[in-house]
């Protein structure tokens, strides 16, 4: 599998996988500071919840082995904070450090160490997550998934792509529907492509072909991943899965959310005071820098949407299967 985030202990560098670049180019940047790895967050070179949080605590280690004082490093999560408002994991990752901030003695050292052990935890749970998950797909399944939740969004197998991929070397996958994801086409690019690595039979559709294809019973169980999650069990997740939920209700079909339980909002009962955010007009009138339509046009471009938890057959946790998200939280 390519790594999206390649963390150079030697030099103290964070190289990162442009994701911008694929499918056809296999390109990294070079990150040396916590602003720079903001500023890649906020400029799409990478995404998913699960590695936004790994890259910004890498960024917050390549300060501290800077040598960065308190002052600097709450700037630094103040930037990180302010480069996606939506997905909660980074966040929490950014509450676990700032609460060291608030120590005596030698923070760098635990900071290290935190960072170090998040990390560490983030590389085994994928693994669990897939074999959980696995379970609820049915034999010689038609599984449809949306945006992208595999290897380029966590520094794993990935939540959704990873409980397919187990799925499908138990020999009970067999085709997988991705939707291509407008605008930023994450399921054209990113997803497809790492189904050509894993080498899962595949179909792209246009977003607005699923509902369909649901009617025609084309289509046996629908598994995506997660942004947030609140505690009344509401999901943000990438714009469009409202829709995937709406019409997977409608025509009978289990709809599963897999997640670290790191991306539950243990603060938050409801996404009432959440941003949900919005994103410029030119990712919606361009695709590749050609423009579709007058460059001038208004537009709405929310990057999520909240599904909520009465459309959700289950939560896919590295601690199991949940109908109700708190027992995740009390396992």
């Amino acid at each position: 599998m390519v790594r999206p985030l390649i963390y150079d202990e030697e030099k103290n560098v964070l190289r990162i996988l442009d994701q911008r670049r694929l499918p056809f180019e296999e390109v990294y940047i070079e990150t040396r500071d916590g602003f720079q790895v903001a500023d890649a967050i906020r400029d799409m070179v990478l995404r998913g919840a699960p590695l936004i949080a790994v890259a910004g605590a890498y960024a917050i280690l390549m300060e501290v082995r800077r040598g960065a004082d308190r002052e600097r490093l709450r700037k630094v999560i103040s930037a990180l904070r302010r480069s996606r408002p939506t997905a909660v994991n980074l966040f929490n990752v950014l509450e676990m450090i700032e609460n060291v901030l608030h120590e005596t003695g030698d923070i760098e050292r635990t900071i290290e160490e935190k960072v170090l052990q998040f990390v560490e935890m983030e590389r085994k749970l994928y693994e669990r997550i897939g074999e959980y998950g696995s379970e609820v797909v049915p034999q010689n399944a038609t599984v449809m998934t949306y945006c992208n939740t595999g290897f380029l969004a966590t520094i794993g197998i990935g939540t959704a792509i990873g409980v397919i991929y187990r799925a499908f070397q138990k020999g009970k996958v067999k085709e997988v529907i991705v939707p291509e994801t407008r605008p930023y086409l994450q399921g054209a690019r990113l997803t497809v492509y790492e189904m050509r690595k894993l080498g899962i039979p595949h179909r792209l559709i246009t977003d607005n072909t699923a509902p369909f294809l649901m009617e025609l019973k084309r289509v046996d169980v629908v598994i995506v991943g997660a942004d947030r999650v609140v505690l009344n069990g509401d999901v943000a997740n990438k714009i469009g899965t409202l829709s995937l939920a709406l019409a997977a209700k409608e025509f009978g079909i289990p709809f599963y959310v897999a997640l670290p339980t790191s991306t539950i909002d243990p603060h938050s009962e409801t996404f009432d005071g959440i941003k949900i955010e919005e994103r410029g007009s030119e990712e919606v009138i361009f695709v590749r820098g050609n423009p579709i339509t007058y460059p001038d046009t208004p537009t709405y471009h929310y990057a999520f949407d909240i599904t909520p938890a009465k459309f959700i057959t289950g939560y896919i946790t590295e601690k199991g299967v949940f109908r109700d998200i708190k027992e995740a939280m009390e396992e």
